[in-house]
């Protein structure tokens, strides 16, 4: 304890000694942060997303390969599940001197806030994407017109005109739903176009609480007839999905070199401490205290450094999430990246693999300079002031 207590006074004697510790902590948290960052972008990305799709879609939606389809056929099957259907057309919305391009959805109101947890109000006019409320500049009370395809022989190349006033403003999370998303009661489309009663084309689906969600939907598949498609919420979105995890894996190696970088920050304070105290502790080895000792305060060292850097990086990472959630510079142009804000999602697994990588790699490199510094004789370090 002796030994131990004398060689921690070595290294803290002096300005120097500290101010280079400092600097090598705070290098090696901030390149750990930056790899939680990363991590925690890329799983806020993908937890977001399919967030803000289960919350419109439900967890499977049924389609039919023929199109339309009578909602009564489906009712035996989904006796046991929630499910509502909708009637999905194409339109084009305009105001304001402007149009734009859009998915009419035909909806239950009742049943549909049910099942995505969407409070959409269509009694007496259209509900309508926030985005495309930005875009037409219309608010709730304003009359938007839909332009829709006659599906008529008599009215080939024709089309049907009907204004409605926007009943609400709904707010997706996912920037191409809320920029073209039209939702109006089912009972309004299927009069307007002289349907049958019971015509959809998609039904939304709630699973089961409890029930696997892979083996429910490989179960209604095979209940279903050929005719029919069942798919899970995220399935125009899959490929993107895919990315981000490949992404994800492949940026987090690329980051190491970061971390290796900050860990000879680390080893180059062990070396200036080594070369300015030679003397003090060589002394110290010729006054009877031994290599194991030397070695193991050295390794409890490199842990105490590990530590600190992984609380103050900890903290670093919070700091990141409130900027990124709050500055305009970190807001994403919803077109493209399908979102517009991001925010960290970090799970236990997440910082354990961080950390223990970033263990790993000090210890490895950390050791390997001490094994070598621990090779010359107490002679040769004790004349390394006289040099």
């Amino acid at each position: 304890m002796g030994s131990t207590w004398s060689i921690f006074k070595i290294i803290s004697e002096g300005k120097a000694a500290s101010r280079f510790l400092v600097a090598a902590l705070l290098s090696f948290s901030f390149s750990i942060a930056v790899i939680l960052s990363t991590i925690g972008l890329m799983d806020g990305f993908e937890l977001t997303l399919r967030n803000s799709l289960k919350g419109s879609s439900g967890d499977f939606q049924i389609t039919s390969t023929k199109g339309f389809f009578l909602k009564e056929k489906l009712s035996p099957v989904l006796e046991d599940y929630s499910w509502t259907s909708i009637m999905q057309l194409e339109a084009f919305a305009v105001a304001n001197g402007t149009n734009k391009g859009v998915l009419v959805k035909g909806i239950e109101a009742e049943t549909f806030q049910k099942i995505t947890n969407l409070a959409v109000n269509v009694e007496g006019g259209v509900a309508i994407g926030s985005e495309l409320a930005s875009t037409l500049k219309v608010q709730v009370g304003d009359e938007i017109l839909l332009t829709f395809a006659s599906d008529q022989m008599r009215d080939q190349a024709g089309a049907i005109l009907k204004k409605y006033p926007v009943t609400s403003i709904v707010k997706h999370g996912i920037y191409e739903k809320d920029l073209r998303f039209v939702y109006i009661d089912r009972g309004e489309l299927v009069q307007t176009f002289n349907y049958k009663k019971g015509a959809v084309n998609k039904s939304l689906v709630l699973n089961k609480e409890g029930d696997d969600f892979e083996v429910s939907r490989e179960t209604l598949e095979a209940v279903l007839a050929d005719s029919f498609k069942v798919e899970p919420y995220w399935a125009e979105y899959k490929t993107l999905l895919r990315a981000v995890e490949v992404e994800k894996a492949s940026i987090g190696l690329i980051l190491q070199i970061i971390v290796v970088v900050a860990i000879f920050n680390v080893v180059a304070f062990i070396i200036f401490i080594m070369e300015k105290k030679s003397q003090e502790f060589f002394l110290l080895r010729a006054f009877g205290a031994s290599v194991k000792t030397i070695t193991r305060f050295w390794k409890a060292l490199l842990f105490f450094v590990w530590l600190i850097s992984s609380v103050l990086a900890v903290g670093m990472t919070w700091i990141f999430d409130w900027l990124i959630g709050r500055l305009p510079v970190f807001e994403l142009p919803g077109d493209i990246y399908v979102l517009s804000k991001l925010k960290l999602e970090l799970g236990l697994e997440d910082y354990a693999l961080v950390f223990s990588l970033a263990l790993g790699w000090i210890l490895l490199i950390g050791t390997v300079t001490m094994w070598r510094m621990k090779k010359r004789t107490v002679l040769s370090g004790l004349r390394q002031e006289f040099k």
